[in-house]
């Protein structure tokens, strides 16, 4: 009866979630975006990389260059963008420039002759089944093989999350990296570790959100190196070789990259969690003691087999550490979260109850005000952001997340071993 219920609840979520956002978010956002003037159309995340990858590769143009940027500006705002950042008080404007490394057009070449529109149906649709293996590849990391039932409520829960939702309305590539780092974790449990490293390599399309996993990996690869040098190897090879291609395809492209990169900053405004929390100064001292903090404990457990739970806890303390501290504000890229948020599900009887109640009232409120909304439609020609109220408390998640890992570690390191308990 239990199982029963938690498979009807998760279903009502993602349908919940799916009218919500056909029905409210959406067509506010159309409202607020396109029919308040501020964009001509609505193309999400994945037309610039798509656009660009379509002019190098049929074209020969520089995706990075102003002819790219502007066609890609077009199709946002019907005009091209030309702002200067200096000016005191100007409103910068998103470019929606192509951002990624040139490699990137390797991953999209397959879609340079596909229509935009369904495309877009398809990315959604692909980002989805990637986002529903990866909560299987993170339960078989942690060896953790529940009922069916309940892996396919778990599933049905996390892809209707607001962080998990606004990366497949966005069609979002970071899912794609989210994934890749979940298979890289699997081939590294399972010991093929040279795909391991290709599959690390390849996660590298958007670099800021794998420095820290991609750190520990590296650190645990190279401390047995007699051992483990496949995944140093695969890595190597792969991004070296993503390289030569991405220079053959456009020659000079890293200096590209580099610039686009620093002006993306202008133009982007991407805090860390940590400094929006704490304030730019203090935000910055803290996220130094916790890079030195993570450093710490991964030198301490370098040595740390596949076997045991130190490699896996290390790992998710840095994908924590990357959502609290790198410029990864935007609530999509806490799918990086899904290791710890499988970990704390394993060990839900363990944590005290008091967090217990705080995470359950944090995880429900999005569908409980979704429905709500629905029920009780706001206005949609409003400049109201109540339609925003569901995402309400994407922000703390890391850092509770972060404070349940903590628990859970600590009561993992006196629960008492096997060996030590006494004999009935």
């Amino acid at each position: 009866m239990k199982t029963t219920i938690w498979i009807l609840l998760s279903v009502l979520a993602c349908v919940v979630t799916c009218l919500y956002t056909a029905r409210v978010l959406g067509p506010w956002e159309h409202y607020v975006n396109v029919e308040r003037g501020n964009l001509k159309n609505q193309m999400g995340d994945l037309y610039s990389p798509w656009m660009g990858t379509r002019e190098l590769l049929l074209h020969g143009s520089n995706p990075y260059g102003p002819e790219v940027s502007h066609e890609i500006q077009m199709a946002f705002y019907g005009h091209a963008i030309d702002q200067n950042y200096g000016e005191p008080g100007a409103n910068v404007i998103n470019e929606q420039r192509f951002a990624y490394p040139v490699y990137v057009v390797l991953l999209l070449a397959p879609t340079v002759h596909a229509d935009f529109q369904k495309l877009q149906v398809w990315a959604a649709a692909t980002l989805a089944v990637l986002t529903a293996l990866s909560v299987l590849l993170w339960m078989d990391v942690l060896r953790w093989r529940p009922p069916k039932a309940l892996i396919a409520t778990l599933i049905l829960f996390t892809l209707s999350t607001p962080q998990i939702m606004q990366g497949l309305r966005l069609r979002q590539l970071g899912l794609v990296v989210a994934f890749l780092v979940a298979l890289s974790a699997w081939c590294v449990i399972r010991n093929h570790l040279a795909l391991a490293g290709i599959a690390l390599a390849l996660s590298t399309i958007k670099p800021q959100m794998v420095v820290l996993p991609l750190a520990w990996l590296l650190l645990w690869g190279m401390s047995a190196w007699p051992r483990r040098w496949p995944l140093l190897a695969g890595f190597g090879i792969a991004l070296a070789s993503l390289i030569t291609l991405g220079e053959l395809l456009l020659p000079g492209w890293p200096h590209l990259f580099l610039n686009g990169l620093l002006a993306y900053r202008n133009y982007v405004a991407t805090p860390s969690i940590l400094s929006t929390v704490l304030g730019g100064s203090f935000g910055l001292v803290v996220s130094g003691i916790t890079v030195i903090g993570l450093l710490a404990f991964a030198w301490r457990n370098r040595q740390a087999d596949t076997a045991s739970a130190g490699f896996i806890r290390v790992l998710a303390a840095f994908l924590l550490g990357a959502a609290l501290i790198l410029p990864l504000m935007y609530p999509f890229n806490q799918v990086l979260l899904l290791l710890p948020a499988m970990m704390i599900a394993k060990d839900w009887p363990s944590l005290p109850r008091l967090l217990r109640r705080v995470l359950a009232v944090v995880v429900a409120w999005p569908w409980i005000v979704r429905l709500v909304l629905l029920l009780l439609p706001p206005r949609l020609d409003s400049m109201s952001r109540l339609p925003l109220l569901p995402s309400a408390l994407t922000l703390f998640v890391p850092v509770l997340l972060s404070m349940l890992f903590a628990i859970s570690w600590k009561a993992a390191k006196l629960r008492p071993q096997a060996s030590d308990l006494p004999l009935s």
